[in-house]
């Protein structure tokens, strides 16, 4: 295993017992990154109507920035089906003094391919200008977001809504296989029906962003669609603003890798399956400004901003002299809140075995996030999905058996290392 530790903040974060309660501020920011121009989508590998064909509601990148102990990090949401920048993240740090930078997709099958393993080749003209134009465009929502940094302080709701199905059906013979999907709309189970909302308040008790964190494929939209579009993510969001004025809704996608959504939009008729689209997004942002209303103080800690990223190397499940590196980062926010950032398609136990274990009152897990380094892990099961089989378990993964609970067990050393549990002598018997 490669690897390397960053911590920030750790006096601000892990020093006195009693530390004066400082300021946090945050800002915001928004900025469209809709294609100017034709590509190839993303996701379907059987599309049925080539590259995408036009634009039905726009794809946007949101920044929230946080400063709390006298650092600052950076949570930027996207309309995007992955996203991986290592030069990005340069660029914040250098420009900004930003150095948590967290990019999390929402893994919407109707944006554009644009970056390689499992999309479009990097040496596509069209791929690398729109990746460019994303970066540059990011880079600048970062900046305005920090430049608008007013005192805030956080919120947390939660509620329960079960929107998604679990697609690895076991079959008579012990093994499980992927019901893609299910028009029905049987609720198979398990999966993780809850969403937490992260709410930044100013000072008037006014939410300013409220970051909204569920776990269900982005696929309402099926190979039939080529028009760009954030698919339920963006309605809720959109349904979620309305609802909740002056508040900059983000979606954050999590432990989504087995979990497909239960309204599918399978017809081929433009205006019904967006018409199914909006229904289910609806639902959730009518859901998610309900919960809104009863948030409750983050509970009060120590202030600061500390993170721990690594590279983690994995074997090539299927061919053991390949290797990828899988960057994490595990982030403690004023000593109660806590975030594992994976970048790729975890399953829903991993989220759920997190919010189980982390020792910190307010546990997020954020799937389909790069924070830094390493490339894009693609699927990433759990040991009994992994065990059982089906696609994102033993089909169309790479990652060798046991990597969940691998980099689980990162995140949960590297968070009790940020809390300051690890001694360096042996304790009292």
């Amino acid at each position: 295993m490669r690897s390397w530790l960053m911590a920030v903040a750790l006096v601000a974060t892990l020093g006195a017992a009693t530390p004066a309660r400082a300021e946090m501020r945050a800002g915001v920011a928004r900025v469209d990154i809709t294609p100017a121009g034709s590509m190839t989508m993303y996701g379907y590998a059987n599309r049925k109507c080539g590259p995408s064909n036009g634009v039905h509601d726009p794809l946007q990148a949101k920044a929230l920035v946080i400063e709390s102990g006298g650092e600052a990090m950076a949570i930027v949401t996207l309309d995007l089906g992955s996203m991986v920048s290592e030069r990005l993240h340069q660029q914040v740090a250098e420009r900004f003094g930003i150095r948590t930078l967290l990019l999390s997709a929402s893994h919407t099958h109707s944006a554009p391919a644009f970056l390689p393993f499992g999309s479009a080749p990097v040496s596509n003209a069209a791929a690398l200008a729109y990746r460019d134009e994303v970066e540059a465009r990011v880079l600048d929502a970062v900046g305005r977001a920090k430049a608008a940094l007013a005192p805030a302080r956080l919120q947390v709701a939660r509620g329960s809504l079960q929107l998604g199905y679990n697609r690895l059906l076991p079959r008579d013979d012990g093994r499980s296989r992927a019901l893609f999907d299910n028009l029905e709309r049987v609720p198979y189970g398990p999966v993780d029906p809850e969403f937490v909302l992260l709410r930044v308040d100013g000072m008037d008790g006014q939410p300013r962003a409220v970051l909204v964190h569920y776990a269900v494929h982005a696929v309402v939209l099926g190979p039939t669609n080529c028009r760009y579009s954030a698919d339920y993510p963006g309605v809720l969001q959109a349904t979620a603003e309305a609802g909740l004025p002056g508040a900059q809704v983000m979606f954050v996608q999590g432990g989504a890798g087995d979990i497909n959504p239960l309204f599918m939009a399978r017809s081929g008729d433009e205006a019904r399956d967006f018409a199914v689209v909006e229904a289910m997004g609806k639902l959730l942002g009518e859901a998610v400004v309900r919960a809104s209303a009863g948030a409750t103080p983050v509970p009060a800690g120590r202030e600061g901003i500390a993170v721990r990223r690594e590279v983690v190397t994995v074997k090539d499940r299927w061919d053991p002299t390949q290797t990828l590196d899988i960057g994490i980062a595990t982030v403690l926010l004023n000593g109660t809140i806590g975030i594992a950032a994976w970048p790729g398609e975890v399953m829903h136990r991993l989220q759920r075995d997190w919010k189980a274990r982390a020792e910190v009152p307010v546990p997020l897990f954020y799937g389909y996030t790069h924070s830094g380094a390493g490339t894009w892990a693609g699927y990433v099961p759990d040991l009994r999905s992994a065990a059982h089989g089906g696609y994102g378990a033993d089909a169309s993964t790479r990652v060798e058996i046991g990597t969940g609970e691998r980099l689980l067990e990162r995140h949960l050393i590297n968070l009790y290392d940020l809390q300051g549990m690890w001694k360096d002598a042996q304790g009292k018997p």
